[in-house]
């Protein structure tokens, strides 16, 4: 992403509202964390309306629950969360099922990361789009999707069924994602299959092809 509407590269990295529908997007397939985690800040990157407020914050969060302490854990951590979901090949119905758990926690973190100072904005929204791309393959809308998620979150957080903190952490949870979908101007306003703008390293490739080829034309 470059400079919009004036804004140097240091105040983008400093601004977490959406600037564009590619980050709104981002942003809504975690929306029922951020709702949850912020209390009614959703619209925002990781629900963090202030970056400098929260970047402390999120750091000690990603360390606890994630053991997340630098980009080269941030990574490994997003490939554990999407491997499965790279090759289709590998992936049951049973994984659809509840795989948006792990897909829109992966842009969750990134955007927490984002926010903590760990990783740019250039590099939390090229990963993100990755992740996107894998939502749109496998879930047709946002009810899927965060449909999927609820369960995975469900079958995560009642491994023991009479816990009654958790019984009520699911139902909150639900009535998060129940507002959320038919909310005005909601996170799911933005359109599902909105075209997301993922650069593919290619042009290398295509480069390193064009110089074989100049070199087999010169030993001609």
């Amino acid at each position: 992403m470059g400079m919009s509407d004036g804004f140097s590269v240091e105040d983008l990295e400093n601004i977490t509202a959406p600037l564009d529908d590619a980050e709104r997007w981002v942003i809504a397939t975690y929306a029922m964390w951020s709702e949850y985690y912020s209390e009614g800040n959703w619209q925002y990157i990781a629900g963090s309306s202030v970056k400098e407020e929260n970047a402390s914050q999120m750091q000690v969060m990603l360390s606890r629950d994630w053991e997340i302490d630098d980009k080269e854990d941030l990574m490994d951590t997003i490939m554990f969360l999407t491997a499965l979901y790279e090759d289709e090949d590998d992936v049951e119905p049973e994984d659809i099922e509840t795989g948006a758990w792990d897909l829109c926690r992966a842009c969750q973190i990134l955007g927490m990361a984002f926010v903590a100072g760990m990783i740019s904005r250039e590099e939390m929204m090229g990963v993100s789009l990755m992740v996107g791309s894998l939502m749109q393959c496998y879930y047709p809308s946002w009810l899927d999707l965060y449909s999927s998620y609820l369960k995975g979150y469900k079958e995560w957080r009642l491994e023991d069924e009479d816990d009654e903190e958790a019984q009520e952490d699911v139902e909150e949870r639900e009535q998060i994602v129940r507002r959320l979908l038919i909310m005005p101007n909601g996170p799911c306003s933005v359109p599902w299959n909105l075209e997301l703008p993922i650069e593919f390293e290619e042009d290398d490739e295509e480069y390193e092809e064009d110089e074989d080829d100049e070199e087999y034309e010169d030993g001609e």
